[in-house]
């Protein structure tokens, strides 16, 4: 439910073809109008730089919605999974390098990628990803 719109505090009327303007507010402030709380839930955040350091070799990875289907959660990677996670992050960098330059040359080139667009597709692409991420990382306990 919104809240109604505050009283205008100038009204403007024509009188004998000239335009006047009224302020409204001129004796004082209007009356205050009751605001209707809104309650809204707090959204789950990523954590700080603090809470991912670790001195032994292990990271903090902290999934996203996006990608997850449980994120966005922290997982705790061990340093193979840590080489596999940065040569993914590397694959779709070149990935976005070349749908940026084909976006640039030939956009007829990136009609393939409208596939994407189908709920089922990216929802089954999500889950594939989740079950991906459950296999190497495990909660911080």
């Amino acid at each position: 439910m919104r809240n109604p719109p505050p009283p205008p505090r100038y009204r403007i009327f024509e009188r004998d073809r000239r335009l006047v303007v009224v302020d409204n507010w001129a004796d004082g402030q209007p009356e205050r109008q009751m605001m209707i709380p809104v309650h809204r839930e707090r959204a789950k955040t990523a954590p700080g730089k603090l809470e991912r350091i670790a001195f032994d070799g292990r990271t903090a990875f902290t999934t996203h919605r996006f990608y997850d289907v449980k994120g966005p959660r922290t997982l705790i990677l061990d340093p193979g999974s840590v080489t596999t996670v940065n040569g993914i992050k590397v694959a779709l960098a070149c990935a976005a390098a070349v749908i940026a330059t084909l976006a640039m040359v030939s956009p007829l080139l990136l009609l393939p990628l409208l596939f994407l667009t189908n709920r089922k597709l990216r929802d089954e692409i999500r889950r594939a990803s989740t079950a991906w991420l459950d296999k190497f990382g495990h909660r911080p306990s």
